[in-house]
């Protein structure tokens, strides 16, 4: 648990002043952007769809088994595409006054004044050049404003004085004060104030609703109820549009409906005229045929007869005009015009199939227009919607085609049934013949006429009442308060990575930076056993009183290991430079000599050769020459002003290569030496800065890794702990230099009087 401790929480401590400035500036950053973003409103609409249309479909005079045809209804979710049709929003915005926007432009953000604005711009397109091309105003006081296109330049001789006409590229305009704004508000217009404007066509209109800020969603399929939600940085703007397009859509499906019944009066009209005619020569011919034939009564035998061929020519009257249907239909898919503008008559197709596809096909319309806003004609997008449009449009120019097809085949059959009949309707005397066929004529043009006048009755009647059925259950309100920017995301989202980054940088610094400061940390490090511990000391301290802890341990450790009458080689490193080997070398050096120990002290730093200095001895010969073969091993060594402290100085290392320095010849060397002294302590170069130093670590009875207290970095001793593994270094063992005086002072003197107190016993026995 100490150990997670100190590898996570540890860093996270340390890192504070990092992540609470990184959390300062992220908030301080989120309320700039929060300050300097334009913020939009949104405004929300609901209406209910209730689609009993009254269209063609209800005219039908019979079904095929004889029933009288229903209202047609039109699928909910098509209606629901219909609120995202670009023809809806164009019908929309032609209502609208939104043909010129104003903007007031800053240094950081540029806002829509919408009625706020403090001049007035009156205009006359002459050519579309004029549209959707942003135009800027600075005012420059003497009622008179410069114009440029470019909001950073503004060339002196393009000057606009108020209530003057001026043409610019395809537009002339007339710039004035907006008296009431400037009346409510005079600061409004001020000098070098910067507005801008711009001519809006309808494409730009509508191509400005889109998916970011414009969004339709049905309650439920089985709730004809749609909720708009549309976003705009004008609120009333939001508001206005949201409930136009409510209105033009009602009233779009009002002309619809009247459409509908003005096609379908025209059509009553003229059959009415065709079956007027019919009836009264058919009765004109009844009534001459009965004077001249003095006939009275017609046989009941004949009755059933009738009966059956005035089915059938009802049936065939019904099969025209379902022809007539299906044919507009077809001339209509031939043309190749827009099917979302179209509303066919499913009865009178009678094919579920082509209905489900035709449905499918505005949709997939919808869709390529909405796709349109977003990306070119040729992106794999609109392409992919492109095929599944002229897949179902083929689909359903061949299901109206085989419909009327199928139709006529109907009518070829029942033309053929009713010769059939009159065929055995011939059978019958002459003048019953006669009269029957007359009365049959009479009666069904009778009926179809009556028929035709109830339908036209019907249809007038709806005309005249022009109702929908579609209704505004909430109208859209302006909304005070902005729904973007969220200042609750933006504050979150900032201090979750300034958490996050700073997190990731303490734990960084930790990992770069972070130091041992403890022995405590270094055990949570390194797995090497930590032998001891070298206290720090003040300068008139007596500096071999620090490693009294390090002396005591390495004393018990040869005692463990007593074994032969050697002496003891002790090689004393670390992993970089500056962490205390030559102090630890020469104080242990003197501590083993005070206890009467011969002691031999080689200097082999390859970096920093200053071991002879604190025994101040000359370095005018040493280890060098030794392997340069220009002296003897022994001319080497120097008599120090300690008892019983020998030191063999460096010498000119520097044309000594590292491999020949720590090679198992210069190990050689020292052994030849064991039988002369107790101890041999070597002071090595930092094996971090010279690896070779490992060859010798191999040889040696033990190798002490020095780590100094606010020195060693946690880094730098994890990676002596990696190279002590990979060349399976022995008898290596940890220094902590660096520990409270204190603690280490006590140690030492309650080692030294117990091994005095052994050593004076010993003596006298």
């Amino acid at each position: 648990m100490q150990k997670e401790f100190h590898t996570l929480v540890v860093p996270i401590i340390k890192g504070l002043p990092i992540t609470i400035l990184l959390i300062i500036g992220a908030l301080a950053l989120a309320a700039r952007m929060v300050i300097y973003s334009v913020p939009e409103y949104q405004s929300t609409g609901s209406i209910k769809i209730d689609n009993r249309n009254i269209n063609l479909g209800d005219l039908a005079l019979f079904e095929e088994e004889g029933r009288t045809k229903g209202a047609t209804s039109v699928d909910f979710l098509t209606e629901v595409e219909m609120f995202k049709s670009k023809r809806l929003k164009e019908l929309t915005f032609q209502k609208l006054n939104f043909d010129i926007t104003y903007f007031r432009v800053g240094k950081i953000k540029t806002v829509e004044l919408y009625k706020n604005n403090p001049i007035e711009i009156n205009f006359e397109i002459l050519t579309d050049k004029a549209y959707d091309k942003m135009v800027y105003l600075k005012y420059t006081n003497n009622n008179q404003l410069l114009w440029s296109k470019n909001e950073e330049i503004f060339p002196t001789e393009n000057v606009v004085t108020f209530n003057d006409t001026i043409q610019l590229e395809g537009l002339k305009m007339v710039v004035s004060k907006n008296e009431k704004v400037l009346l409510s508000n005079p600061s409004s217009l001020r000098t070098d104030d910067v507005f801008a404007f711009k001519i809006n066509s309808i494409q730009a209109l509508v191509k400005s609703v889109n998916s970011a800020n414009y969004f339709v969603r049905s309650v439920d399929k089985k709730i004809q109820i749609i909720n708009l939600y549309y976003q705009h940085e004008v609120p009333e703007k939001a508001a206005l549009f949201i409930n136009a397009l409510m209105e033009t859509y009602i009233e779009n499906c009002r002309n619809e409906h009247r459409d509908d019944a003005d096609q379908t009066l025209e059509f009553i009209e003229k059959q009415l005229n065709s079956v007027k005619s019919k009836l009264r020569y058919s009765e004109g011919s009844l009534v001459k045929f009965k004077t001249q034939k003095s006939i009275m009564n017609i046989k009941q035998e004949t009755d059933a007869t009738l009966k059956e061929m005035m089915q059938l020519e009802f049936q065939k009257v019904n099969y025209d005009m379902q022809e007539g249907e299906l044919k507009r239909t077809f001339e209509y898919l031939v043309g190749g015009n827009d099917l979302r503008d179209f509303a066919p008559n499913f009865e009178a197709l009678k094919d579920p199939l082509f209905k489900e596809a035709f449905l499918k096909a505005q949709n997939y319309e919808l869709a390529r227009q909405d796709l349109l806003l977003k990306y070119t004609p040729q992106s794999d997008e609109v392409q992919n919607i492109e095929l599944k449009i002229n897949n179902m449009r083929t689909f359903i120019h061949e299901s109206v085609k085989n419909t009327l097809d199928n139709i006529q085949n109907r009518q070829a059959e029942m033309e053929k049934s009713i010769a059939t009949i009159a065929q055995s309707i011939q059978e019958f005397p002459d003048k019953e013949q006669q009269t029957m066929v007359l009365q049959r004529e009479v009666k069904l043009n009778e009926q179809l006429y009556t028929s035709l006048i109830e339908k036209k009755m019907e249809i007038g009647v709806a005309k005249s009442a022009n109702t929908v059925f579609h209704q505004i259950i909430d109208k859209a309100e302006v909304n005070d308060k902005p729904v973007s920017p969220n200042k609750s995301l933006f504050y979150g989202v900032a201090l979750f990575f300034a958490l996050l980054i700073g997190t990731g940088l303490s734990f960084l610094k930790h990992f770069l930076t972070a130091k041992i400061k403890s022995k405590n940390d270094l055990t949570q490090v390194i797995e090497i056993p930590l032998v001891g511990t070298v206290a720090k000391v003040k300068k008139d301290d007596n500096a071999s009183h620090a490693l009294g802890n390090l002396y005591t341990n390495l004393e018990l450790i040869r005692d463990k290991n007593e074994g032969t009458t050697e002496a003891k080689t002790i090689l004393i490193s670390s992993m970089a430079k500056n962490e205390g080997k030559t102090f630890t070398t020469s104080n242990l050096a003197k501590l083993y000599a005070s206890m009467s120990k011969r002691v031999l002290v080689i200097d082999m730093d390859l970096v920093s050769a200053d071991l002879h200095e604190n025994f101040n001895v000359t370095n005018d010969r040493g280890l060098a020459e030794v392997l340069q073969k220009n002296i003897s091993l022994h001319q080497a060594i120097v008599k120090t002003n300690t008892i019983n402290l020998d030191i063999i100085p460096s010498g000119n290392l520097q044309d000594i290569y590292s491999g020949i320095l720590f090679a198992p010849q210069t190990t050689s060397f020292i052994s030849s030496l064991k039988m002369d002294y107790d101890i041999i302590l070597i002071d090595a170069p930092a094996i971090g800065l010279v690896e070779d130093v490992t060859l010798m670590m191999q040889q040696v009875d033990y190798n002490l890794m020095i780590f100094r207290s606010r020195k060693t970095k946690i880094k730098t001793a994890k990676a002596a702990q990696r190279r002590i593994e990979e060349y399976e270094i022995p008898n290596v063992y940890g220094v902590f230099n660096g520990g409270k005086r204190n603690q280490q002072h006590r140690y030492y003197n309650s080692i030294s009087i117990k091994r005095r107190v052994m050593d004076t016993v010993a003596s006298i026995f």
